[in-house]
């Protein structure tokens, strides 16, 4: 399973169970937001055999969480929500903020570029990340699944052996 990759369009349907709701105000509401959602995540988890952080399925929700929410803050208007809900594909965070006209942008190749980062981090940790645009606001989303993308892992594994 390769990256996701930024892509316009609606967040998938089939999500159900858990659903926890956020209006995010500030920074520390961004903190709260994360650790909230890690622990939700965490209370049915089973542990990934590769044994990484990043390969808990609760560590990539709250790393997720916590950077849409803070783009939504520093690059949208109010008010900014956070939702995350469950199906059977894995965990859904859908961030919204009131600036439609402010699109996100997927990062470019260059790594030493000045911003860009947190999106990154939120497309190699999740297995699909998109954004569109509803009722006058705009929603981006991350799914992220109970099993880590294979290619995350290899890259942990490469950076441990390194």
């Amino acid at each position: 399973m390769s990256a996701a990759v930024l892509m316009p369009g609606r967040p998938p349907v089939g999500f159900w169970a858990q659903r926890i709701d956020w209006d995010i105000t500030s920074v520390e509401g961004s903190v709260q937001a994360r650790d909230e959602a890690r622990e939700a995540v965490a209370a049915g988890e089973t542990i990934h055999p590769s044994g990484h952080v990043f390969s808990s399925a609760s560590e990539r929700v709250a790393m997720t969480m916590g950077e849409l929410t803070v783009n939504g803050l520093r690059h949208g208007d109010p008010p900014v929500t956070a939702s995350l809900s469950r199906g059977s594909r894995g965990w859904l965070l859908v961030v919204s903020d009131a600036a439609p006209g402010r699109t996100p942008t997927a990062p470019g190749p260059d790594l030493t570029a000045v911003g860009g980062l947190g999106l990154r981090l939120v497309l190699s940790m999740s297995v699909e990340v998109g954004w569109c645009l509803e009722r006058g606001r705009k929603l981006v989303w991350a799914l992220v699944s109970d099993i880590p993308p294979q290619s995350m892992v290899a890259t942990l594994d490469q950076a441990l052996s390194s």
